[in-house]
C-alpha cells in the first residue's frame, strides 16, 4: 500500500452548551443562578440555594448535518505520498443504533435532597456527543493502488462516533448568608468508534489498533467544585472549576490516539454573574475556558512528528476555547416562565492548517442561539426548549496536495424537553 503523509485524523466530540432543559435555553450560562436540580452540573454550590426538594428527567433530541467539499486538483499536482480528497461535496450520514431518523437522544436527570439548613445531597447524570459523522463508500480513483478505492480515505465509510455520560454526586454547603459551596466527583463513561483510516496503518506504532475496531468503552473520573457569593440581594457571582476527566485508553485505537489510545476530558473554568433586574427579570453573563491543550490527542497537530498512537502523534489540532454566554430569565407569570439565550465561541477550536485533520469532526460551531420556556402543571413543571446553531464553514488547504482546498461546514438543531416533581 502505497504511504501517504500523516495528516489527517477524526476530530471528535464536542461540548453541549449546558446541561438540563432550562440551563440549556440560556444557553449554558448560569453558574451564578441555580434554577433547578439539573443546576448541580453548570455549578455544585448552586444545590444550596434551591428551597425546594425533587427530582426532573429529560431528554435532548439533537440532529445536525456535516458537509465536506474539496475542490478540483491540477493534473499532477498532488505530490510524492500527498492524497487527493475526491473533489466535491459530500453530506455525511449518520449511521449508529442510537439514533432515529437521523435524531440522536441524550438523557439527563437530577434528583436533590436538602439534608439541613446548611447542607444538601444531589445527584445528576447528563451526557456529552453522541453526534455521529459518516461519510458512506463511494468509488474513488484518487486513491493509491493496493487500496479499495473506496470512500474519502480509501478504506470505506469514514465517520467517527462519540458518546460521554457523566454522573455527579453532589454536596453543597452554605456557609453563611452569602456563601455556597459545592463539589461533585465525577465517573465518566466515554465511548468512541472510528472507521475508515486504514491509509495511515503504515504510519502508526499499532496499525491493527488504528480503524474499524468496533465500539471501544473507556471508564474515568473529574472532580468539579463551584461557589456561588451574594454581593447584594440583586447580584450574584458564581465559579466552577471541572478537572481534566481521565479516562482509561482506548486498547482498539491505541494506534491512533495519541499516547497508546489516551482520550482525557479536557478540564474547563466557567465563571458568571446573575443580575435580578426586577422582581420577574434575570440578566445572565458567564465566561468559559476549555482547556483542550491539556490533552495530547485532541491538542497535538495533525503534522505532529511522532507516529500515530505515540506521545507525540498526530492529533486533532485543537486550541483552548473561549466562549461567552448570555441568558435572559423572564417569569411571565407564577405559572410560566420565558427563556432566551446566546453563546458566541470566539475563535473557532482548531485553525484552517487543521481542516483535514477535522473531516469528520463535530466542532465547526460558532454562535448558538437558545430559547425555551416552562410551565407549571398540577403535579409538576414541563421545561422545553429549542438550541440552534447557524450553519459555519471553515476552509483550509490539504496538506498533502497544497493547491487542493477543503471546506467542513456545520449546522445543528436540538429539542429539549424536559419534567421536574418536587417531593
Amino acid at each position: 500500500m502505497t504511504t501517504v503523509s500523516s495528516h489527517a485524523i477524526a476530530g471528535l466530540g464536542s461540548y453541549l452548551n449546558g446541561a438540563g432543559t432550562n440551563n440549556r435555553a440560556l444557553s449554558g450560562a448560569g453558574v451564578a443562578f441555580a434554577e433547578d436540580g439539573m443546576g448541580m452540573a453548570t455549578n455544585p454550590a448552586g444545590l444550596a440555594s434551591l428551597t425546594r426538594d425533587g427530582w426532573q428527567i429529560g431528554s435532548i433530541f439533537l440532529t445536525a448535518e456535516q458537509t465536506a467539499y474539496a475542490s478540483d486538483v491540477s493534473a499532477g499536482s498532488s505530490p510524492s505520498g500527498g492524497l487527493v480528497i475526491a473533489p466535491g461535496k459530500r453530506t455525511a450520514e449518520p449511521d449508529v443504533p442510537a439514533e432515529i431518523e437521523g435524531v440522536f437522544p441524550i438523557p439527563f436527570g437530577a434528583i436533590h435532597r436538602r439534608i439541613d439548613e446548611r447542607h444538601a445531597m444531589g445527584l445528576v447524570f447528563y451526557g456529552n456527543g453522541g453526534i455521529n459523522i459518516n461519510y458512506k463508500t463511494f468509488d474513488n480513483p484518487n486513491c493509491p493502488q493496493g487500496t479499495p478505492q473506496q470512500g474519502y480515505l480509501c478504506f470505506g465509510d469514514t465517520g467517527s462516533d462519540i458518546a460521554q455520560l457523566f454522573i455527579s454526586p453532589t454536596w453543597a454547603y452554605t456557609a453563611n448568608e452569602h456563601l455556597r459551596l459545592g463539589l461533585s466527583p465525577t465517573v465518566i463513561y466515554q465511548t468512541i468508534e472510528i472507521n475508515g483510516f486504514s491509509i495511515f496503518a503504515p504510519a502508526s506504532r499499532a496499525p491493527d489498533k488504528i480503524s474499524n475496531n468496533g465500539h471501544s468503552g473507556s471508564i474515568g473520573y473529574a472532580l468539579k467544585a463551584g461557589a456561588d457569593l451574594d454581593f447584594s440581594d440583586t447580584l450574584r457571582a458564581g465559579l466552577t472549576v471541572q478537572s481534566r476527566g481521565r479516562m482509561q485508553k482506548h486498547s482498539e485505537y491505541a494506534g491512533l490516539l495519541a499516547e497508546q489510545g489516551s482520550l482525557d476530558v479536557a478540564p474547563y473554568i466557567q465563571s458568571g454573574i446573575a443580575w435580578q433586574a426586577s422582581a420577574t427579570l434575570t440578566l445572565l453573563a458567564d465566561f468559559q475556558r476549555i482547556y483542550f491543550s491539556k490533552v495530547k490527542s485532541l491538542a497535538n497537530p495533525g503534522n505532529a512528528p511522532g507516529r500515530y498512537g505515540d506521545r507525540d502523534g498526530p492529533g486533532f489540532g485543537w486550541d483552548d476555547l473561549t466562549v461567552i454566554k448570555l441568558g435572559l430569565h423572564y417569569r411571565a407569570s407564577d405559572r410560566t416562565t420565558l427563556r432566551l439565550g446566546f453563546a458566541d465561541i470566539q475563535r473557532k477550536p482548531f485553525g484552517r492548517d487543521q481542516v483535514l485533520n477535522n473531516l469528520v469532526s463535530t466542532a465547526v460551531f460558532d454562535e448558538r442561539i437558545n430559547m425555551g420556556l416552562s410551565r407549571a402543571m398540577a403535579k409538576g413543571t414541563f421545561d422545553i426548549a429549542l438550541n440552534y446553531v447557524p450553519k459555519k464553514k471553515i476552509t483550509g488547504v490539504n496538506p498533502g496536495v497544497p493547491d487542493q482546498t477543503i471546506t467542513l461546514s456545520n449546522t445543528l438543531f436540538s429539542l429539549d424537553i424536559g419534567w421536574r416533581q418536587g417531593f
